[in-house]
């Protein structure tokens, strides 16, 4: 029988007394570091009910919390009432994040435990120095969890595929080539990777563990002569097996992985902190090894794109751009009949494109949002709830695509009916942000910190801001999300480079009223180089129209206003011959100028 909230942490604080700690650590992670995963890894959500992508929760004897960031403020607190559990608003002014307030908060001699397989270094390395102040033990050896979760489920175990070699323009001999590169710069005798998105990059393997990201669980361990690629090993074929071979890498069983670190034994091994899980790092540290802690080299590498993946990325976001469009007059046919509901527009955006050519899943969960619902930045249709959608005021929906030729991620606000002048005039801002940092010019080793601005001044100088970053990397076929790169008021020591791509997402978000938000792909080019050095600027990979039809004209410039124009000009060039009838029709008069 399924145990309710209080029940399950009553046995885990059972379990708790049993292992004599005083507190226990929840992340949204896995033994990968991987933001999206299969239920068996969201232990977090199951003992708090918060379904947030990401979180922390601590619990303690009498009292349990959980961090939840700017995106999610109003979802917790929708989730989280009548619960004992307390939220933290992280983002707030002087919140610590979880693991230095649990520095602060825990008493001397305290007994602190986690999963070591489920957490980062990092986050444990960054509040070492106040553990030991405090003489607090840290167990990471048991899995609490399986204890309270009786029927968790086992790990995904469906087929592992290839991909071609045709969309990734490198072989994954190639890929282990510029890594061992690396290694042999850092004087690294072996690399030990754990993140599913870099070994399936590495690889040019992908598989179907999360539905909305091409994971599937795996270690890898490169060396200067082998690879071994740690999974489950039936879900081979064996003409994957084969291929393997042939790239030199070696497949062994996924549960053998920690043994397998003993043949590293006094080696020096890179290892990325950020990346990887204490039981790594333990087992590395157990057979004497040295530990280079350094970035993975293949984070900066797929992040980089090379010039066959923009190719086909460009012909990618052609096919999505018009699953849009036709969206978009399907839409707008129906928000007057009062019949239109959440449910329905995710449910139509989702069948638009699983007909496009090379479609693999979502790249992440819908959020069609009406009205004050998309103030919740990460909203979510729930089960037995479907908003009606009413002629009035507007819809935010962000959805995208995971395709054999690339990743898309897209949001637009859309006009229902009337709409107020302060919602008009922060359309307007939002919309003024977008095009200010799309077109953006920058110098060689701009950071994303320097370039976030452009999105928020024109807000800033009305008092308004969005509790979120401005744009994130995004994978090629594959997550959605992906670093090193970012744009946000946060400092992330990485230049923007020619071949990254950053969304480029501002909005507005007012609780109980309305939610905005206007998100293109750009993707970083080279500009020109003087003799004060190398510019590069942005290029829309995006296609798809945005309905300007609320837009106070006299709040752009002409400068905005003629990139808004080229921009529409070139989604009309690149959609309409793929287009007919009233989809056509539709598309010509959203991309009129302005």
């Amino acid at each position: 029988m399924t145990m309710d909230l209080s029940q399950r942490l009553r046995t885990l604080r059972a379990q708790m007394a049993k292992h004599q700690l005083d507190a226990w650590v929840l992340p949204s992670s896995d033994p990968h570091n991987s933001e999206y995963m299969p239920q068996r890894w969201k232990v977090r959500e199951y003992m708090s009910g918060f379904t947030a992508s990401v979180s922390t929760m601590v619990v303690f004897k009498d009292s349990a919390y959980v961090w939840a960031d700017g995106r999610y403020w109003q979802q917790a607190e929708q989730e989280l009432a009548g619960t004992e559990i307390q939220i933290i608003y992280f983002g707030k002014p002087d919140v610590l994040p979880w693991n230095q307030w649990l520095a602060e908060h825990l008493p001397q001699g305290a007994r602190l435990g986690f999963y070591g397989a489920t957490m980062m270094v990092k986050a444990v390395a960054d509040i070492q120095a106040a553990l030991k102040s405090k003489n607090i033990t840290v167990m990471t050896e048991h899995d609490l969890v399986d204890a309270v979760w009786r029927d968790r489920p086992d790990f995904p175990l469906d087929p592992v595929f290839s991909h071609a070699i045709e969309y990734a323009g490198q072989t994954a001999a190639d890929k282990l080539g510029k890594v061992r590169l690396e290694m042999r710069k850092a004087e690294a005798q072996a690399h030990v990777l754990n993140a599913l998105d870099d070994i399936g990059y590495l690889l040019n393997l992908r598989g179907s563990d999360v539905p909305t990201s091409p994971y599937f669980h795996a270690y890898l361990v490169v060396t200067e002569t082998t690879a071994t690629l740690y999974a489950h090993c039936e879900r081979f074929s064996e003409a994957l097996r084969s291929n393997l071979t042939e790239q030199g890498v070696c497949l062994q069983e996924y549960a053998t992985f920690f043994q397998g670190l003993s043949a590293l034994a006094g080696q020096r091994v890179l290892v990325d902190p950020a990346q990887s899980n204490m039981l790594t790092f333990a087992t590395l540290r157990e057979h004497a090894c040295t530990l280079i802690e350094k970035r993975a080299p293949s984070v900066l590498l797929k992040a980089v794109k090379n010039e066959t993946e923009i190719s086909h990325w460009k012909n990618c976001f052609v096919r999505d751009g018009v699953a849009m469009v036709r969206f978009l007059r399907w839409f707008y046919e129906h928000v007057g009949s009062g019949t239109l509901t959440e449910r329905m527009v995710s449910d139509h955006i989702n069948g638009e494109r699983a007909k496009l050519d090379l479609f693999r899943g979502l790249s992440f969960t819908s959020i069609p949002a009406y009205g004050a619902n998309a103030a919740m930045m990460h909203y979510g249709l729930k089960e037995g709830v479907d908003t009606p959608v009413q002629p009035e005021g507007f819809f935010l929906l962000d959805s995208g695509g995971q395709y054999d030729d690339g990743t898309t991620d897209i949001t637009r606000t859309f006009v229902c009916g009337p709409t107020t002048q302060e919602q008009q005039r922060h359309f307007t801002l939002v919309l003024k942000g977008m095009l200010r940092l799309s077109g953006a010019i920058f110098l060689h080793g701009t950071r994303g910190l320097q370039l976030d601005i452009l999105a928020r001044q024109a807000l800033w100088n009305e008092g308004v801001n969005y509790a979120c970053g401005t744009g994130h990397g995004v994978g090629y076929f594959n997550n959605v999300h992906e670093g090193p790169h970012s744009i946000s008021t946060g400092l992330i020591d990485q230049a923007i480079l020619p071949g990254m791509v950053v969304t480029n997402e501002p909005g507005v978000y007012l609780p109980g009223r309305y939610g905005i938000r206007i998100e293109n792909i750009l993707l970083c080019q080279e500009h020109c180089a003087t003799e004060h050095g190398k510019f590069y600027r942005f290029e829309a990979l995006t296609l798809c129209p945005i309905d300007t039809r609320v837009v106070h004209k006299n709040l752009l410039d002409a400068q905005e206003t003629s990139y808004l124009n080229a921009y529409h000009a070139t989604v009309l060039e690149k959609l309409s011959p793929h287009l007919q009838g009233k989809d056509l029709d539709f598309l010509k008069q959203a991309c009129a100028p302005l």
